[in-house]
């Protein structure tokens, strides 16, 4: 097929997915305080059982977060297809904390529900709850919940001063388990590999951890999403095509937005497709100076390194828009304690097999994470404290227009000489 034939079908296939996409929103009902809306949709988050009802996480139709406060009349549990009937209350609930609105869209209490169907196995819910309890028992508050966040997605509740000071310093997307830590993770995976390895080989089994690791996360539809999209742009370093991985990139891109066009507006998703976009077109780039790549070539971190910065060039703007804030330390702290967040992620994974089947074993295992943990929370609560960052209520459209056309523009121009 020639270069033409295919320029020509990605621009028909785009429009197709336009209009896919435009039609999607159209038909969303705006989800404002006072409206009565009926949706259905899966429980996202393990219920909190209490006195006046148990509290759960759902996804709206346009993709967003909604806190709901169900009556106690049926046990729900993480997975179960559920519809709800009931009226929105407010979106800033009391004693919420700062920036608490950029995790949930909209609440509601006491609406009327209907179990559509019931989750398919609690396999997950008791590795998850099993995974929860082990952490928690093993660590104290910042660092259970850090770990639970950066290894597994799990978003549990951590302490008020750590939370605002991971948004100070731009490091709240740690806690996502997107693909910025998808493509870190495979970063780390590689370097180690290489060194005793060849090349293609440590492809092959960083790959393999990916895989891996997305099992052990339970396939959590936004890691297997972000997983699936690392895996395209590590084969491209299998394959030594850049046009593979990009065409396989657009065409996974194209049918999960076909099927599930509200994944548009999910920041896991946008994370991932840019972070492997920049793994793609990014990366290569410090390899094209000779002594550059010598240095990382000899470098033990030097392919994390870069694989963090491509990630990070091709995210900053999503970050700014769904987290709000920027300071201009944001930059160096990310680079100073994101070659981290993998070892964590290797470590974490590694204790919580060990610690499932054996689990003082698998405490011990953990423990050794703790000078990586205090590095983190260290750097995090220090700068945290002592900077003020711009507060972001609004980032214009125009402005990450303009962002990715320059950014687009360097990679032509570096590509072409």
């Amino acid at each position: 097929m020639s270069p033409k034939t295919i320029i020509l079908l990605l621009l028909i296939l785009s429009f197709i997915l336009f209009l896919r996409v435009i039609i999607h929103i159209q038909n969303i009902t705006p989800v404002t305080p006072g409206t009565h809306i009926t949706f259905e949709g899966k429980i996202v988050s393990q219920p909190k059982i209490g006195i006046t009802g148990q509290r759960a996480s759902m996804i709206l139709p346009n993709a967003q977060r909604i806190s709901i406060l169900f009556s106690n009349r049926d046990q729900l549990l993480y997975g179960d297809q559920v519809m709800v009937s009931g009226i929105v209350d407010y979106f800033d609930p009391p004693g919420a904390r700062q920036g608490q609105k950029r995790d949930m869209a909209a609440y509601m209490n006491q609406p009327e529900y209907k179990i559509v169907k019931k989750a398919r196995s609690n396999l997950i819910f008791r590795l998850r709850e099993n995974l929860v309890y082990f952490f928690n028992s093993s660590l104290d508050p910042s660092s259970a919940s850090l770990m639970l966040g950066i290894t597994f997605g799990i978003k549990q509740e951590m302490p008020e001063e750590f939370y605002l000071n991971l948004q100070k310093t731009g490091l709240m997307h740690v806690v996502a388990a997107s693909g910025m830590n998808i493509t870190m993770l495979g970063g780390f995976l590689i370097a180690f590999f290489s060194l005793i390895l060849r090349r293609q080989t440590a492809l092959i089994l960083s790959i393999i951890g990916i895989l891996f690791y997305t099992v052990l996360a339970g396939f959590e539809a936004s890691i297997v999403r972000a997983a699936v999209m690392g895996i395209i742009a590590f084969s491209a370093g299998i394959l030594g095509r850049q046009s593979i991985a990009f065409l396989s990139l657009f065409f996974a891109g194209f049918v999960m937005l076909m099927v599930h066009p509200s994944l548009i507006f999910d920041i896991g998703f946008q994370l991932s497709f840019m972070a492997t976009a920049g793994l793609i077109f990014i990366r290569p780039i410090f390899y094209l100076s000779s002594k550059l790549k010598h240095i990382i070539k000899r470098s033990v971190v030097g392919e994390d390194l870069t694989t963090t910065l491509a990630a990070q060039i091709a995210t900053l703007p999503i970050l700014l828009i769904n987290f709000g804030n920027y300071s201009f330390w944001s930059v160096p702290i990310n680079a100073i304690v994101l070659w981290s967040v993998p070892i964590l992620m290797v470590i974490g994974g590694i204790s919580a097999i060990i610690g499932l089947l054996f689990e003082n074993a698998g405490r011990l295992a953990l423990y050794t994470s703790l000078p990586f943990l205090l590095y983190f929370e260290g750097i995090v609560n220090f700068m945290g404290d002592r900077i003020t960052p711009i507060i972001f209520k609004f980032f214009p459209t125009v402005l990450v227009t303009g962002y990715y056309l320059i950014l687009i523009g360097f990679v032509l121009f570096k590509k072409r000489r």
